[in-house]
This record gives structure tokens, sequence and C-alpha cells, in this order.
């Protein structure tokens, strides 16, 4: 089965479909453990400092600062909706960060990129 999520483009008068990513699917496949381990507040913000979430994004998570688990499943979902460059983005996050850990175990369990 396969998924295909929405984006519409501001520059473009036409909606584009992106396939649900290896990166996804492997997201996907370790959820409920990754809501556990993950800090998305850093992770949130080394990724927006690197472009690939937006301001909005960032203020979403940040604002559940009290509620790590559901920030986490917050910053999972918006990864899971994006092109592989955010998956890559996120991989690398977590491997420059004190979260090396949790980048190991999506890397033994799957998607590294191209």
């Amino acid at each position: 089965m396969r998924n295909y999520l929405l984006f519409p483009q501001t520059l473009l008068t036409f909606v584009v479909y992106y396939e649900c990513t290896a990166g996804c699917d492997v997201l996907r496949a370790l959820y409920l453990e990754l809501t556990t381990m993950l800090d998305a507040r850093i992770v949130a913000v080394n990724m927006y400092q690197r472009n690939a979430l937006t301001l909005k994004e960032l203020q979403s998570i940040r604002a559940l600062k009290d509620r790590p688990v559901e920030a986490a499943e917050t910053l999972l979902n918006i990864i899971m909706e994006q092109p592989d460059a955010v998956y890559l983005c996120f991989l690398d996050v977590l491997k420059h960060t004190e979260q090396h850990h949790i980048y190991q175990r999506l890397v033994e369990d799957g998607y590294q990129g191209q």
C-alpha cells in the first residue's frame, strides 16, 4: 500500500504529491519507541536552524515543553509529511547531538539516504 501526502506549493497553481519515503516508513515502524526517546525540542531547534522546519512548526513543538511525548509525536508527524531531505536532516541532527543512540537505532533499522 502506498501513502501519498499532499503539499500545496505557494509559487505554483497546482498541487504536488509526495510519496511516503523510506525514511517515513522507518519512523512509522519505530514511532512509539521514538516518542519516548526523542528530545524533540533540541532536534526541532537544530532542524529550524538548517531550514528544515518552519518557524510555525518550531513554535508548535516548543509550546509542548511540558509534554515531551506529544512534542516528539508532533515532530515525527511533521518529518513524515516531508520529502527525504527533511528526514536526512533529522538523521544528521540526531547524529551530531546528544541523541546519537536514536540515530544508530534508525540507521540499524532502515533508511540512511542515498
